[in-house]
């Protein structure tokens, strides 16, 4: 037992990096349409649910009263996913449970009573991997309204509150039979799987139906027996809250990126209010001192750094003016915004976009490498205020040329 839940265990924090093998970008021409980019306070739900539990131990009969054989269980979770595909959570919960003595000792009912079941409790916290079907065996869809989710975890069962009843079911001289039911409270490793159904309700809440089955140690109903794999299922109702992320939204959506012709008009309005800048570099330009920059800059799509057919056009204007002013080098210099991601990777993504320049200037336009310098500063610097996406861009330092 404790192997195949080390095994489960292993699974379970594999999950997110499951993750990142799973793209939902879709290219269609001159279009991109992606995942925005999330960051880990994002896609968090809370859930609360109640249901039915029924035990599967020794002896379970069935044809007694419904209360007799089935439990309640309440339940509330924590979770969050990490792409439309996959994600996890933490659950706990308290259940009712009900057990029954073997048909050989539930014979001698003065030993009994007329009923021979008995009642005790369970407190349980599971860790689940969450597998959302719909995704991972189709695309995602933001329109999608139902979605089927597999579920399996790793948790403790913690027992007790056996009934008073079966006290007097031990061997003694008076009762040869005998039927040892344990009354102390212990605690039981567990695993489990089953299926959830998840019906969208509103932009925030879920309803939701999930049914598990749980397999625990053999005593976790008080009796070791001949059945040594046992049990039980739990079938909960639930609502669901998904709570706000960064974009202000509650569920996972596309990025519905613009064409190359809007991403040009992106880069004319860019230009146009250099004006208000005066001619004074951003990262200067609260010290006093002047920089020159050219009046030509490189946009990009969000998340990206390739360069677009119209963006090569301005790659290709800054070539030309470096070729025919032999008194200035240019310091090619790549930035991201802020509202995107996280510092380590936006300091990565404005490297590689001041590169992909670059190497365009070099390889593609013939621009003497001597003439130019690499230069980065991810989101620590936001030339634009007007408009957060225009940071994301590359921008041309003049600097005096030594001959």
């Amino acid at each position: 037992m404790k192997k195949i839940i080390s095994i489960f265990a292993l699974a379970l924090c594999m999950l997110p990096f499951y993750v990142q093998g799973q793209t939902y970008d879709q290219v269609y021409p001159d279009t991109v349409v992606g995942l925005r980019h999330y960051k880990t306070g994002d896609n968090w739900f809370f859930g609360i649910h109640g249901g039915i539990n029924n035990a599967s131990g020794e002896n379970i009969r069935l044809g007694r009263n419904f209360g007799d054989v089935f439990g309640w269980t309440g339940a509330i979770s924590l979770g969050k996913y990490f792409s439309p595909a996959v994600g996890a959570r933490l659950q706990a919960g308290y259940m009712t449970q009900h057990g029954i003595a073997n048909e050989e000792f539930a014979a001698y009912h003065h030993l009994t009573g007329k009923d021979s079941h008995y009642d005790f409790h369970n407190i349980f916290g599971y860790v689940d991997g969450l597998l959302n079907f719909n995704n991972i065996f189709g695309t995602f869809k933001e329109s999608t309204k139902f979605n089927v989710i597999g579920i399996v975890g790793v948790g403790i069962n913690s027992v007790g509150g056996f009934s008073d009843n079966i006290k007097g079911w031990a061997h003694s001289p008076s009762n040869p039979v005998g039927y040892n039911v344990r009354t102390d409270n212990k605690t039981y490793f567990s695993m489990r799987a089953g299926l959830g159904f998840a019906w969208f309700i509103s932009k925030a809440w879920d309803l939701g139906l999930e049914v598990t089955y749980h397999a625990v140690d053999d005593g976790y109903n008080g009796v070791r027996d001949d059945k040594k794999n046992d049990g039980y299922f739990n079938a909960l109702l639930g609502l669901t809250y998904h709570f706000k992320d960064q974009y202000g939204d509650h569920r996972f959506k596309y990025r519905r990126l613009t064409d190359a012709d809007l991403i040009d008009e992106l880069n004319r309005k860019i230009n146009a209010a250099r004006a208000d800048l005066a001619g004074i570099h951003p990262d200067t330009k609260n010290e006093g001192s002047q920089t020159r920059i050219l009046d030509m800059t490189v946009s990009f799509i969000i998340d990206k750094y390739n360069i677009t057919d119209i963006q090569k056009k301005n790659v290709e204007a800054v070539a030309n003016y470096i070729k025919s002013h032999d008194d200035v080098n240019v310091v090619v210099t790549g930035y991201a915004d802020v509202q995107t991601a996280y510092p380590a990777y936006n300091m990565k993504l404005s490297e590689r976009r001041a590169k992909a320049v670059y190497n365009m200037l070099v390889n593609d336009f013939g621009v003497d490498p001597d003439r130019l310098r690499m230069d980065y500063k991810g989101d620590t610097v936001q030339p634009y205020d007007l408009k957060n996406e225009w940071n994301r861009v590359v921008i041309f330092i003049l600097e005096p040329r030594n001959k």
